[in-house]
């Protein structure tokens, strides 16, 4: 019994590592400043670096618009494609 619960618990703090990460950049590489980087779970998120060393802030596309990271701007949905996100040069 002890052992599902140790399985459980290790399940749902690796889940939440993975929620908390999504992509978000650390922002401690000089030539991450002022770039954007794609949220891997939301399609109208993405990731902005404003300053070195702090994380990058969440930052919402327009009312029906998606983040395309291959364009690096948030273009409609009609015209949005998923594609396999990449992770930034430094994670958060």
């Amino acid at each position: 019994m002890r052992f599902v619960f140790c399985l459980a618990l290790l399940a749902a703090v690796t889940l939440v590592k993975v929620a908390a990460d999504a992509g978000r950049s650390a922002c401690e590489d000089p030539t991450e400043i002022g770039q954007t980087y794609t949220h891997h779970f939301d399609p109208a998120k993405y990731w902005y670096c404003e300053t070195l060393g702090e994380a990058a802030v969440e930052k919402d596309c327009p009312s029906g618009m998606a983040y395309m990271h291959l364009l690096k701007e948030c273009i409609p949905w009609a015209n949005w494609q998923w594609k396999q996100p990449e992770n930034p040069p430094t994670l958060a």
